[in-house]
């Protein structure tokens, strides 16, 4: 990349958050674009900042892939971080689609990391092909309902559901993994519903599913309640605390609104994935254990991890570490350095142990 790129392209990538940020549960997210024009009232990026009206994002494809190279929390690789395309825009949003395809397709190629990517607006029918010939071959594809009834006040200007179903039920047709992102279950809308989306989306060929739950701040209870279609009380009676201020998301109680989710799921003999990392891990083959939802996949196939391994690894990464064990789904290490080498030392065990990283400070 840096016979590629000039020194200025070099130095935007630098400082690019990319370079710089720590991956979420989900993995490491992936920005195609800044900002959403959907509008959708449950949507949390408005309150992080991001504009209504939407742009590509400035870096090329391979200022992308340099990015992330250089992010040390970030390991590239077939097991390496899971990648998430599409947590705060819209990938597929006609004003971003073609800098999202050239992501694909240069971090498949340079990097090579699990893709996974979450939309209301899957590719279009005429470049569905060019998305498969871009993408990570066992890419996961996360079309994101909430309601079939509502949409058009929840989600103004997001396509209509039978518009998602249609393009995904494409996809699936090509050989793609599509998975249906039930996501926010809202308490009075989408779990009245649900059997209504279920039974729809199985007509078009999709069968794995992932819950969510509904996430508030101020601004989107006022929004909310303003739309007249949502029981806010019960959002309110949901919270476990009030939100503290615009920037402040508080999840919803809502393990009985994911768990009618996925018994309807199970009884219509659908996938049913705790969280959207668990279905990226399924869609690439792969297993990990590295939270208390683990493990996910088959566990024949979590990477070998030794404490040998581990202390290389150390090494490799300039981390000095005393004491380390690997005990079944744990690997527990005294580390002997600075914080920060030690917060990325667990990132690593994260993506290349796929175990829950315990990383003490040694005495």
């Amino acid at each position: 990349m840096e016979r590629v790129l000039s020194r200025q392209e070099l130095e935007e990538s630098s400082r690019d958050s990319h370079a710089r940020r720590k991956p979420l549960p989900c993995g490491m997210t992936v920005h195609t674009g800044v900002g959403c024009g959907y509008g959708c009232l449950y949507c949390y990026v408005y309150d992080m900042g991001f504009p209504a009206r939407p742009s590509p994002y400035p870096l090329s494809g391979p200022q992308l892939a340099y990015a992330l190279v250089l992010n040390p929390y970030v390991v590239p690789g077939e097991y390496g971080t899971l990648l998430a395309f599409g947590s705060v825009t819209e990938p597929f949003a006609e004003v971003s689609i073609a800098r999202a395809l050239e992501y694909f397709r240069y971090l498949r190629d340079y990097l090579g990391n699990p893709q996974q990517v979450s939309t209301k607006s899957p590719p279009p029918n005429h470049l569905a092909e060019e998305f498969k010939a871009s993408a990570d071959p066992r890419v996961d594809v996360l079309v994101t309902v909430t309601t079939l009834k509502h949409w058009r006040v929840l989600e103004p200007g997001a396509p209509n559901p039978t518009e998602r179903f249609e393009r995904a039920s494409k996809l699936v047709k090509m050989g793609v993994c599509v998975t249906l992102f039930l996501r926010p279950v809202i308490p009075g809308v989408t779990d009245r519903e649900v059997g209504e989306i279920l039974d729809t989306v199985l007509s078009y060929g999709i069968r794995r599913v992932v819950p969510g739950t509904l996430r508030v701040t101020p601004r989107i209870l006022a929004r909310l309640s303003s739309a007249g279609v949502v029981d806010v009380g019960e959002v309110r009676r949901r919270l476990p605390r009030y939100p503290r201020g615009s920037g402040d998301q508080v999840t919803i109680r809502g393990s009985d609104l994911k768990e009618l989710a996925a018994r309807e799921a199970a009884r219509r003999g659908m996938e049913v994935f705790p969280s959207s990392c668990t279905s990226n891990v399924s869609s690439h083959g792969q297993s990990c254990a590295a939270c208390s939802m683990g493990p996910c996949g088959d566990v024949d196939k979590l990477p070998e991890a030794s404490e040998r391994d581990i202390v290389e690894a150390s090494k490799v990464l300039g981390v000095r570490v005393g004491r380390v064990e690997v005990r079944g789904f744990r690997v527990l290490v005294e580390c002997m350095d600075r914080p920060e080498k030690c917060g990325i030392l667990k990132h690593y065990l994260i993506s290349l142990a796929r175990r829950v990283p315990v990383v003490r400070k040694a005495p």
